[in-house]
This record gives C-alpha cells, sequence and structure tokens, in this order.
C-alpha cells in the first residue's frame, strides 16, 4: 500500500511540472543550442563556437535539438531527466534500504527540486550541465549497488563511463568518482580489480571526446575554454584559499535557509551520520552529498543557482533514508515529527510561487495568454542580461531582415536569437564576456583584435549590441563595444545604426554606393 501511495505522488508531482513544456530556453541554454546548432552544421566546438563549458553538454544540445529543433527541445529534456532521476533514485534506495526509501526518495526530489520554485519558474536552472550530472552520477550509484548482488564487471565499468560522462559535462564532477569508491569500500567491494574496471570506464568517454578534439585540431581550443578559462572565472570570486574554504563550508547552511531539499537532505545527513553504526552504508548518501558541495565550490562563489541543481537526489535519498531511520513505534511521536518536517519545508520552500509559476505556463498551454504576454515574464531587458522576449524579438528582427546565408553578430548574452532566427554568428565569440574580460588578449585569435579580425572577414550583415548584460561584474557589451576605439571604429565605418528591439544597439550594414 506504502509503495502504490509512494507511485502515485511521484505522477502527481511529475504531473505539475508538464505546464513547464511552455517555458523558453534560458541565457546560458542559447549558448548551449547555438553551439549545438554549430555542430549540426559540420563545426567544432571552440574552434567554430566559442563557449567555456566541456563539450559534453554541447554535443547534447546537438543530440536534443535533431530531435526536436525548437526551444521547446530545453523544457523537454528538463522534464525527461527529472523522470530520469526519480525512477534512478526509486531504483537506488530500493537496492540500498529497501523499496519504502527508494518510493520516498523519488517523491521528495520531484516535490523539492521543482525548478518552478525558482525565480523566473526555474528557466534558468533547466536543463543545465548540472541536470544532466545528476542523472548521470545517479545511474553510477544504482550501477555500482547492482553489482554488490551480481558481481558483474560490466556494471562497474558502466558506472565508469557514467561518472566520465559526469566529467565531460564538468570536469569538477570528477569528484563524484571518490565517492564512489567510498561506496565501493562501504560495500567491501573495493579490489584492484574492480578499480581498474572504474577506470577504464572512465576513461572510455574522456578519450571519445579527446578523438573528437585531436581529429579537428582543436585541443588547444579545448584547454584554454574548459580549463584556463574556467581556473580564471572560478578564481575571481575567491580572495584567497581560506575564502574558498569557508564557502564550502558555510554555504550548505546557507542555503538551506532557502531550500527545502537541503534543509531536509542536510538534517538526513546529520541522522545518517550517526546512525552509520549501524551499517557504514549509510554515509553513501552523505559522501555523495559532500562530493556535491566540493564540486559546487570549485565552480566559484557566485550561487548560482544551476550550480545547486546536481545534488539534488543525493540530499533526496539522505531525507528519505533518514525519515526511516527515525521512525519509531509511537504514532504519535511520527506524528509530531512528520508535521514539524512539514511546517519546516512550508517555511523555508515559497509554495505560493512554485503555484504561481506553474499557472503562468499553465494559462500559456490553455490559451489564455498570447506568446508575447507569455515571455514577458522571463527576464527584464532593462535591468537583467536575460529577457526571453528581447531574445524572441531580436531573433525575429535578424530573420526577416537578412538572407538564410548571411550572418549576423550578437555582442551581448542573447545568443538564444541566433537559433531563433537561423543565422550563425559572424565571429567565434558569439557571446561577449570572454572579450571584455580580455581572455588570452595577444594572442593570435584571441581579444578584440581576434574578434575584429573575425568580423572584418565575414562583414556581418547585422550587428546587435546589447545594453544591459553585464554590469557591475564586468562592463555592459553595448558600452564595451562603443568605447573600444577599434570595434567603434570599425562599426561606424562600414554599418549605420537602424531601429530595431528594445535592449539592443542594433547596426545594418550599409549598401556600397556606386
Amino acid at each position: 500500500m506504502t509503495n502504490r501511495l509512494l507511485l502515485a505522488l511521484a505522477c502527481v508531482l511529475f504531473v505539475v511540472r508538464l505546464p513547464s513544456l511552455a517555458q523558453p530556453m534560458g541565457a546560458d541554454q542559447g549558448l548551449y543550442a547555438y553551439v549545438g546548432e554549430a555542430i549540426r552544421a559540420g563545426g567544432l566546438p571552440y574552434r567554430d563556437a566559442w563557449d567555456q563549458k566541456p563539450p559534453a553538454i554541447h554535443l547534447t544540445y546537438a543530440v536534443m535539438r535533431t530531435i526536436l529543433p525548437r526551444n521547446a527541445a530545453v523544457p523537454v529534456a528538463d522534464l525527461l531527466i527529472a523522470g530520469v532521476v526519480a525512477a534512478l533514485l526509486w531504483a537506488l534506495g530500493t537496492s540500498m534500504a529497501g523499496a519504502t526509501v527508494g518510493g520516498l526518495a523519488a517523491v521528495v526530489f520531484l516535490l523539492l527540486s521543482n525548478p518552478a520554485f525558482a525565480r523566473l519558474g526555474g528557466v534558468s536552472v533547466r536543463a543545465q550541465c548540472e541536470t544532466f550530472i545528476a542523472a548521470v552520477v545517479t545511474g553510477a550509484f544504482l550501477c555500482l549497488s547492482r553489482s554488490r548482488v551480481s558481481h558483474a564487471d560490466r556494471r562497474v565499468v558502466a558506472a565508469g563511463i557514467l561518472f566520465g560522462l559526469g566529467f565531460m559535462f564538468k570536469y569538477n564532477a570528477a569528484v563524484y568518482a571518490l565517492a564512489g569508491v567510498f561506496a565501493l569500500v562501504a560495500w567491501g567491494r573495493l579490489t584492484p580489480g574492480v578499480v581498474l574496471r572504474l577506470s577504464a570506464g572512465f576513461l572510455i568517454p574522456v578519450i571519445a571526446f579527446a578523438g573528437w578534439f585531436a581529429v579537428g585540431h582543436g585541443l588547444r581550443d579545448v584547454y584554454d575554454a574548459t580549463i584556463v578559462y574556467n581556473v580564471r572565472y572560478s578564481g575571481e570570486t575567491y580572495e584567497g584559499p581560506w575564502h574558498a574554504v569557508s564557502y564550502l563550508l558555510t554555504f550548505p547552511v546557507r542555503h538551506a535557509r532557502v531550500d527545502a531539499l537541503w534543509l531536509v537532505g542536510g538534517a538526513g545527513c546529520a541522522i545518517l551520520l550517526v546512525a552509520a553504526r549501524g551499517g557504514i552504508d549509510r554515509l553513501i548518501p552523505v559522501a555523495w552529498t559532500a562530493a556535491a558541495c566540493l564540486t559546487i565550490a570549485i565552480n566559484g562563489s557566485r550561487d548560482l543557482p544551476q550550480y545547486f541543481v546536481q545534488a539534488a537526489p543525493a540530499l533526496a535519498l539522505a531525507a528519505a533514508w533518514s525519515a526511516t531511520l527515525v521512525r519509531t513505534r509511537s504514532r504519535l511521536v511520527n506524528t509530531v515529527i512528520a508535521l514539524a518536517v512539514v511546517v519546516a519545508v512550508y517555511r523555508v520552500n515559497d509554495f505560493n510561487k512554485l503555484v504561481e509559476n506553474t499557472w503562468h505556463d499553465a494559462r500559456y498551454v490553455l490559451g489564455r495568454t498570447t506568446w508575447t504576454e507569455h515571455l514577458a515574464r522571463y527576464g527584464d531587458r532593462s535591468t537583467r542580461k536575460y529577457s526571453a522576449q528581447a531574445m524572441d524579438e531580436l531573433g525575429t528582427f535578424m530573420r526577416d531582415h537578412t538572407a538564410p546565408s548571411d550572418t549576423v553578430y550578437i555582442f551581448g548574452f542573447s545568443s538564444g536569437a541566433y537559433v531563433n532566427a537561423g543565422r550563425m554568428s559572424a565571429s567565434r565569440f558569439f557571446w561577449s564576456r570572454p572579450v571584455i574580460v580580455g581572455f588570452n588578449e595577444g594572442n593570435a585569435g584571441y581579444g578584440v583584435s581576434g574578434l575584429l579580425d573575425d568580423l572584418r572577414r565575414s562583414m556581418p550583415a547585422i550587428v546587435a549590441l546589447q545594453q544591459r548584460d553585464w554590469y557591475p561584474d564586468v562592463d555592459d557589451s553595448a558600452h564595451f563595444f562603443l568605447t573600444t576605439p577599434a570595434l567603434a571604429t570599425w562599426l561606424r565605418s562600414s554599418y549605420q545604426q537602424v531601429q530595431g528591439p528594445d535592449g539592443f544597439d542594433v547596426w545594418s550594414r550599409r549598401v556600397p554606393t556606386r
């Protein structure tokens, strides 16, 4: 009966997420989608379309947009991955501690990891690198857990492959493999042979991706974009080693004050630490959560909401397992504990926001709002770097005022407009921040000079400069471009400013006069 109730709850919570399929893609997702389109056109990430994320996310988006070449590919993928993670958690919890733990873990995950609790309905956290990392890491732990029964070498290799895929989404996700090794220790399965098979599996996707870039002569580009730039990007947020350590030790507590999954998951980890006397395997969710915290801290201290997505399965498992351990024979005590948890969750998470965001999407699905009214909810073109409406308008403008064979250029953080317009960027630096911060300035193909070389070679039909995106982190794109003499001179010598969508300075290439 309990399992049927949990299954029914899981199904309801999954259905509640369905209106999110109407959401547009966020700013980061626009980056991944553009690189995915470049891959589909035969290009190579970094060499032909420069982004800082490791290559698995770009290849994933290429596959997503091959299957569903629409912006809806982002929320569809996010919803499907949520269902996959819930199913994997159910199987993993059942394998480790019984069916009740598995079902409860899935329910906790689907309830408290819903992106609709977040600002703008969670549009910025859907189908991020961390979304896919959460899925492959959960799958890896399931493979390791099931290998205990059959001692099947192929399941250990499969776990290694999944950990390796997580690494190719973000290199700091390699830490999860250490949590996997701890799980093997807890289960008494750590032998040289098992470690060798796990390591061999891990290397399979790494070698495959490295081979792809070696064939395309893009290994140096991969190194610069995904290692050199990211080390600098992460380091920008820390004043020194102690600052990094203090952030790692304090952010879980701060996040538990605003995210109920971190609250109940953190409490669950504390209970499992105490209960480890009854079995060291109870520490596996704790080690998994610790690995997630370390990967978040390696990202930097910006507290970007997508960083925390990857911890959700571990926290849900810890909360579910600990709940079965604190249950007593007294119905009164159990009721008091349950009520205390419900009150705490309700006070931390804004359920009114969940309902409001879900209802907004549902109204559009039901035809009660227009597409323009729907998009207006997602971002503000005058105060934030992301506006779904402005990005959609810019994509439409470029599509209507250029030919399919033309290139265009957007200096800003609205790469989804390229995808909406079906146009390619005139430069591999299709977004502005690497140029603004002067990354690799002085090296061939980088910085202002590298961008200018691309623009002079391609001469885009339209140039759009985003007015509000990076300040105060760094200079806003339009201001930087127009106050950099070399860029401004090139622009004004061959282009004329035209009326375009609000939020952008739009320039059109002058028609040569005879």
